[in-house]
């Protein structure tokens, strides 16, 4: 699980307006924090699906899913197993 945290928090930084320097927290919501927007997302889930090979169904196109590592996290690992 660390390592998928790892790898989106470094597209994050490499792809957001998340900072180099920033720390996220499992929980800290992604859009609330200024980190992603609506264009970001599906940038960051079209990555997600072609890195873990996975494809994302709409009934988990959630916000719990989609606005903290902790919900991706869970989704990815839930979706590779």
């Amino acid at each position: 699980m660390e390592n998928i945290k790892t790898s989106i928090v470094n597209y994050l930084k490499d792809n957001s307006f998340m900072d180099k320097n920033t720390e996220l927290g499992d929980a800290d919501s992604l859009t609330q924090n200024g980190i992603i927007d609506s264009i970001g997302l599906l940038e960051l889930l079209d990555h997600i699906s072609e890195k873990y090979s996975i494809e994302i169904p709409e009934d988990m196109l959630i916000p719990e899913n989609l606005d903290s590592l902790q919900g991706l996290t869970n989704m990815i690992t839930n979706l590779t197993k």
